[in-house]
C-alpha cells in the first residue's frame, strides 16, 4: 500500500508537472505500477480539463475575455480599456500543455504494450472511451485557438519528435475545422455507454452518455458558425450532429467547477481583495439589455446594497432602475471609478471560491439549433427550441419568472427579426459562460451591436466595433518566421491585424 501511495502521489507530481516542463520528450514511461515514474492516464486528462476555464476569462490580471463581449468592465481604473494592452494570443501553452497531454492519453490507449495495465484502466475499462474523450476534449481546445487567431499549425504539429518536423506549416482554418469534424465524429463512432470514465474526469463526470451530447453540440456550434461561408458543410455536419443529439437539459450541460485549491474562481480574487485595483464589475452593455428586456436574470447574476462589492449604494433590488453598470473604454481613471461607484455588483454565485460556471450549456445548444432551423439547416420549430433556450438559462441561473419573460419575448414571426432575436437571447444567456464562443456570435453575426467608446476610437483610428482576432504571438513569428509570414500573407492579406476577419467570419463588423 505504501508503495502505491507513492507511485501515485509521483504521478500526479507528474502531470501536474507538465503545465510547466519542456514537452520535447517524454522519455521512457515504465508502466510498472510500482515504479515513481509512472504515467497515469486519468491524472494527466484530469491536468487537461483544467485549460478549458481559461474560455470562461482569464483568472488573474487582464479578463480580456467578458471584456470583448460586453460582460465585465474595469472599476478600479483604466488600464484595459483602451484595448491596447491584450493584443496577441499565445497558442503554445496549449500545443505544449493540454493538447499534448491528451495526445499522451490517446497514445497510451492505443499502445498494445500500455494500454492494458492499471494506469491505463484505472481511468476505465474502456480504451476507446478513453479515446474518443481525449480526442472531443482536444478538438474543443483547438476550435478555441482557431477561432482566437485563424491558420494555425495542426497537420504538422506535434512531429518534430517522430518526423523532425520543427517548423510545421500553419494549415488555414476551413482545414483545420474540417479535420475537427472529422475528428469529433470519428470519436463519437468510438464511445461505448456503459463503461464510464471514473472521477478523474472533472467536466461531466465520466458520463459518457454526457460526452456523446458535448461532441455533437461542438459540432453543432462549428457548423452553426461556417453556415454563412460554406452552407453545405454545415447543413451537413449539422444535421448529424443534430440527429445525434446534443445537450438539451441543464442536467446534461457542461459546468466549470472551480475549487479552492488550484483553480479559484475568477471574481474571487476581485470580490474579496481589499484593493480596487484591476477589479471588475458588471458592463454597463449587459447590465442595460437587461434592464431594457426587463429581465429577471438581473436579480439572479447582480445586487446592490450592503452585499455588493462595488457602490453599496441604497435602493430597491427588485427594480430594474437601480442597477447600473461600468462602460468599458473610459479615458482615465476617476470616470472609471465615479462608474463603478454607482454600479452594482456580481452576486456570490460568481464570486465564491468553488463557484460553479456554465461553460457549453444547454441554452447555448437550443439557441444555436433554433438559429440553425431559421437557416434552413435541419428541420424543426424554432420558437419551441428558442423558448426552450429561455427557460434553460432561467433553470441554471435559479431565475425567476420565466413563464412571463416567454411571454412577453415571443420569436419575430420574420426571419431576420427572428434570427436577431435568438442571438440576442444567446448573448444575454452566456453570461460568464464560454466568452470566446460568445465573442465568435459576435463576429459572425454583429449581433449585439459592440460600439467603441470615444476613447477607445482615439487609440484605434478608423474603427468602430471590437476587435475580430488576435494577432500571432512572438512565439509564433519568432521561432517559427517562414511558416507565419507564410501564413499571414496567404491567410490574413499580408496583414496580421486585430481587425482582419477570420474565415469563417464573412460579414463586415464595421
Amino acid at each position: 500500500m505504501k508503495i502505491m501511495k507513492k507511485s501515485i502521489i509521483a504521478a500526479l507530481v507528474f502531470a501536474a508537472s507538465l503545465t510547466s516542463c519542456n514537452f520535447s520528450d517524454f522519455g521512457d514511461i515504465n508502466i510498472s505500477p510500482n515504479s515513481p515514474g509512472t504515467a497515469y492516464t486519468n491524472l494527466l486528462f484530469t491536468n487537461a480539463c483544467f485549460t478549458v476555464r481559461n474560455f470562461i476569462s482569464a483568472d488573474t490580471y487582464d479578463y480580456w475575455q467578458p471584456n470583448h463581449v460586453g460582460y465585465l468592465a474595469e472599476s478600479g481604473n483604466n488600464q484595459f480599456g483602451s484595448l491596447m494592452t491584450t493584443y496577441e494570443f499565445d497558442t503554445r501553452g496549449y500545443y505544449y500543455g493540454s493538447m499534448k497531454i491528451l495526445n499522451k492519453v490517446i497514445e497510451m490507449n492505443r499502445d498494445e504494450e500500455q494500454k492494458d495495465e492499471v494506469n491505463v484502466k484505472q481511468f476505465c475499462s474502456s480504451n476507446e472511451n478513453q479515446i474518443a474523450a481525449a480526442l472531443t476534449l482536444r478538438a474543443f481546445i483547438m476550435m478555441h485557438l482557431t477561432d482566437c487567431v485563424g491558420a494555425l499549425p495542426w497537420s504538422e504539429a506535434w512531429k518534430g519528435e517522430d518526423e523532425n518536423i520543427w517548423t510545421p506549416v500553419f494549415d488555414s482554418q476551413q482545414d483545420i475545422y474540417n479535420a475537427l469534424f472529422n475528428e469529433l465524429e470519428e470519436a463519437y463512432g468510438m464511445f461505448q455507454e456503459g463503461a464510464n470514465l471514473s472521477s478523474a474526469d472533472i467536466l461531466l463526470g465520466g458520463n459518457i452518455a454526457r460526452w456523446k451530447k458535448f461532441n455533437a453540440s461542438i459540432r453543432m456550434d462549428m457548423a452553426l458558425r461556417i453556415s454563412d461561408v460554406d452552407a453545405a458543410t454545415a447543413k451537413t455536419r449539422f444535421s448529424t450532429a443534430f440527429n445525434q443529439g446534443g445537450f438539451n437539459e441543464v442536467s446534461e450541460q457542461l459546468n466549470y467547477k472551480y475549487d479552492t485549491r488550484a483553480t479559484n474562481s475568477p471574481l474571487y480574487p476581485v470580490a474579496t481583495s481589499p484593493s480596487r485595483n484591476l477589479a471588475w464589475g458588471p458592463n454597463a452593455m449587459i447590465v442595460d439589455a437587461l434592464k431594457e428586456y426587463q429581465d429577471p436574470r438581473m436579480f439572479a447574476r447582480f445586487t446592490i446594497g450592503e452585499d455588493a462589492y462595488l457602490g453599496k449604494r441604497e435602493g430597491d433590488p427588485t427594480d430594474y432602475n437601480a442597477y447600473f453598470g461600468i462602460t468599458f473604454g473610459l479615458p482615465d481613471n476617476p470616470s472609471v471609478i465615479a462608474e463603478a461607484n454607482a454600479s452594482c455588483s456580481l452576486t456570490d454565485r460568481f464570486c465564491v471560491q468553488d463557484a460553479n460556471y456554465g461553460l457549453f450549456t444547454a441554452s447555448r445548444n437550443l439557441f444555436n439549433i433554433a438559429e440553425a432551423i431559421q437557416k434552413g439547416l435541419v428541420s424543426g420549430n424554432a420558437a419551441e427550441y428558442y423558448e426552450k433556450g429561455i427557460r434553460a438559462s432561467f433553470t441554471f441561473e435559479g431565475a425567476d419568472g420565466a413563464d412571463e419573460y416567454v411571454a412577453a419575448h415571443p420569436l419575430p414571426a420574420d426571419n431576420e427579426g427572428a434570427i436577431k432575436e435568438i442571438c440576442m437571447q444567446r448573448w444575454i444567456a452566456g453570461f460568464m459562460t464560454d466568452c470566446i464562443s460568445t465573442w465568435s456570435d459576435w463576429r459572425r453575426t454583429n449581433i449585439p451591436e459592440m460600439p467603441l467608446t470615444e476613447y477607445q476610437v482615439l487609440n484605434h483610428p478608423g474603427h468602430t466595433t471590437y476587435p475580430v482576432r488576435f494577432l500571432y504571438s512572438s512565439t509564433d513569428s519568432e521561432r517559427n518566421p517562414e511558416q507565419y509570414k507564410a501564413a499571414v500573407s496567404k491567410y490574413l492579406g499580408g496583414n496580421d491585424d486585430q481587425w482582419v476577419r477570420l474565415w469563417w467570419d464573412v460579414t463586415p463588423n464595421e
